[in-house]
């Protein structure tokens, strides 16, 4: 009864809706409890509608459907306690496009695409049928295209270039005094010499238009392929069908070689960075006769990664750690259909503006699901709709687009069978 209204829980976990930062996965190691012989196929699609305007007039609708696949399978070895579980998912991903004339708006011609890979084997070991521990170890792969375009970055990113030129000038007063302010305009007059700023504002006009002639800023990094790891412990109480469980993985640095184009000059370098820290915390329990109560957190240590390519000088990522909140019920109605609603939460960081790469703060998420069992297969399918938070768009810590009223719609299905 207990492990059939488990999998009912389990329906949607390839439907995530823009998830905190990168997550995509939430790299869940649930498999790692299934019975002995059992592999499972699970495939979510995700339809986010991110829009927003700048106040140029310009209309954007910049998120991008994308797919969701992951494969399981568990298995042990009888009389010793031990069991392991192969898992392959996608961590991270990004699908970010500002389809706009970048001439006329401030973000047109942006984007954004990551794509990730990960295969991981855990074993766990079983102290009795209470208290277990488990580690793991996989690889993780990880690629990205960037670009970034529009009135806003070339304003941003040709007053870095300019200031860049004068020792010891600052590009964060050089932007203030070119945006009206006297003050600003006063301090480099007077250190650099009458009629700077005037000849500053000049070069950042030309360079500006260069930026935007010789197609803005583009980004794209090689695969990086890395080692990963892992570790948790569980304690279960089999007869009332509680567990909770805790996994930790472990940062991981990769390196690869980077091509940028700004300025009509190409640069071949490399870049180092890192995919993040996270905890997941993991909690159900039999509440009455056929009906589970779980609860979720998941932590990930995004304020660690920073892409910095060598040409651009600059954060590609820049965002604040993840937190998400998962509280749901599952109820067994017959032999062979269980079904579960699960509310999903996500804090917002109420910064006066997030990154263009991910124009959203916060999120509330309900997830409805229903599983079929004939014997050894159950079959699962799922619904997520999440309103996402509202958000301003900056560059340079200046606003160029308002994104309200958002929302996504997951839809996901898994097969299990027991072998």
């Amino acid at each position: 009864m207990n492990k059939f209204i488990a999998g009912a829980v389990l329906a949607l976990l390839s439907s995530q809706a823009q998830a905190a930062g990168l997550d995509r996965s939430g790299q869940s190691v649930a498999s790692i409890f299934a019975a002995d012989g059992t592999a499972s196929l699970s495939f979510g699609y995700v339809m986010p509608s991110v829009t927003g305007t700048d106040s140029r007039g310009a209309d954007y609708d910049v998120g991008e459907s994308y797919t969701q696949t992951a494969i399981t399978y568990t298995n042990g070895l009888k009389g010793t306690g031990f069991n392991y579980s192969l898992i392959f998912d996608q961590p991270y991903g990004t699908n970010v496009d500002y389809d706009a004339d970048p001439t006329t708006s401030n973000l047109g011609g942006t984007m954004a695409d990551l794509d990730s890979r990960a295969l991981t084997v855990i074993g766990r070991y079983k102290f009795g049928d209470r208290f277990s521990i488990f580690g793991g170890i996989g690889v993780e792969r990880i690629e990205a295209d960037v670009a970034l375009n529009g009135l806003s970055y070339a304003g941003a990113i040709s007053t870095a270039a300019v200031a860049s030129t004068v020792p010891g000038l600052d590009s964060t007063l050089l932007g203030a005094a070119l945006s009206g302010s006297a003050a600003a305009a006063t301090a480099i007059d007077s250190t650099y010499g009458a009629g700077t700023t005037a000849a500053l504002g000049s070069a950042v006009a030309s360079t500006s238009g260069s930026f935007l002639g010789t197609g803005g800023y583009t980004f794209a990094m090689d695969q990086s392929t890395k080692p990963t790891y892992l570790i948790g412990a569980a304690y279960e109480i089999p007869d009332i069908a509680l567990r909770i469980s805790g996994t930790y993985r472990f940062q991981t640095e990769h390196s690869a070689d980077t091509t940028e184009e700004l300025l009509g000059r190409t640069v071949r370098d490399s870049v180092d960075f890192v995919s993040p820290a996270s905890f997941n915390l993991d909690f159900q329990t039999g509440i009455m006769e056929g009906t589970l109560l779980t609860a979720s957190y998941r932590w990930t240590d995004f304020s660690a990664v920073d892409i910095v390519p060598s040409a651009l000088g600059a954060d590609l990522v820049n965002l604040d750690d993840g937190h998400r909140y998962t509280l749901g019920v599952a109820r067994r109605f017959s032999e062979s259909f269980a079904g579960s609603m699960s509310v999903s939460y996500e804090p917002e960081n109420n910064n006066d503006t997030v990154s263009p790469l991910g124009p959203t703060d916060g999120l509330w998420g309900v997830s409805l699901a229903g599983q079929y069992s004939s014997g050894a297969l159950k079959i699962s399918g799922g619904l997520n709709y999440s309103w996402l938070g509202d958000a301003v768009a900056g560059v340079a810590e200046r606003p160029a687009a308002s994104f309200e009223d958002n929302h996504a719609v997951g839809i996901g299905f898994k097969a299990e069978m027991v072998f």
